[in-house]
């Protein structure tokens, strides 16, 4: 891990925790409470849980959320109407949640505003649930620096809205983290999707990343719908990967995918359509394998250009 990105990581740990020790404010009344006591903001209880704890949120909650490494094993619940935005000062740099410790669950919130609406950082590991993100300056979902987590039937739109930002995503992993996006292991018979659309790309694994996306929405985002660059590698199977921009997967730079090939598995499922360029591009010692399915594009199902090893089927 490079010390200039742990200290950056620190440092935005830092500022926001001073915005943190202000009990929560919004426009509605924001209710914090584990068990039957009551805490005046989602950090002054997330520093007095210990694990297996459940915090309970209901209302709008204008904060920052960190949590710390040695916090594990939290659960933050919003009900499905708990709604956590950035106070105004801190939004253009920072992200609205930030985890850093392990077997962390954020479920049932509305998150918007902020560079991301969730970051997982320094092998910080979380599961992501029931959740819709919006409105976000980069990501709506952003692993980095070994970070892990577990996305499930989470929607995720209108992010990147800050154009002056480079590799903006609905989901975004670099630096060594990984994903399962839409279900969380192979032994389950059906996904959990996510709905990601009108975002700048869908998906984007950067800098040795890597994913299993499977039974997603992935649609109308106005790049890729999955980009797969600089040495990462992802497994794509069973997702509606429809109306992008651009390609619905591109993968290059020695980069990787294996495409679902048969339909036994969850893992397996074929991807399907429609895109605004190619259905698949591959080019600059990326490499494909597995059959494209029906997924297609405007202007044909799939590039491979000079340097790109193709296993593929079809």
């Amino acid at each position: 891990m490079k010390k200039t990105k742990i200290r950056k990581i620190y440092g935005l740990i830092a500022f926001g925790a001073l915005l943190c020790l202000l009990p929560s404010v919004g426009l509605g009344q924001c209710n914090v409470s584990i068990g039957a006591t009551p805490y005046a903001s989602i950090m002054a209880a997330v520093s007095a849980a210990v694990p297996n704890a459940t915090i309970n949120v209901s209302g709008t909650c204008t904060e920052l959320v960190f949590i710390l490494p040695h916090k594990n094993s939290i659960t933050l619940d919003g009900g499905g109407t708990a709604t956590i935005t950035c106070p105004p000062a801190a939004c253009a740099t920072q992200n609205n949640i930030m985890i850093l410790g392990k077997l962390i669950t954020i479920t049932g919130f509305n998150i918007t505003g902020g560079q991301a609406g969730i970051a997982v950082a320094a092998n910080g590991a979380a599961q992501i649930v029931n959740n819709t993100i919006y409105n976000t300056k980069k990501n709506g979902i952003a692993l980095i620096l070994n970070g892990i987590a577990t996305i499930v039937n989470n929607t995720i739109y209108d992010t990147g809205l800050d154009p002056s930002l480079t590799q903006r995503a609905g989901i975004y992993a670099g630096d060594n983290a990984s994903a399962f996006i839409g279900y969380s292991n192979p032994n389950e018979t059906a996904p959990s999707p996510n709905i990601i659309q009108n975002n700048t790309n869908g998906i984007l694994l950067v800098g040795s990343a890597s994913a299993r996306i499977v039974g997603n929405t992935i649609s109308d985002n106005t790049e890729n719908g999955v980009m797969v660059i600089q040495g990462s590698h992802a497994q794509i199977a069973g997702n509606v990967i429809d109306g992008n921009g651009q390609d619905g997967i591109f993968v290059s730079q020695g980069s990787g995918v294996y495409l679902g090939l048969t339909a036994n598995t969850i893992l397996d499922q074929p991807n399907s359509g429609t895109n605004h360029h190619k259905g698949l591009s591959c080019s600059i010692g990326g490499y494909v394998d597995g059959v494209l399915g029906t997924l297609d594009g405007l202007h044909g199902a799939l590039r491979i250009s000079k340097g790109c090893f193709n296993s593929m089927n079809r």
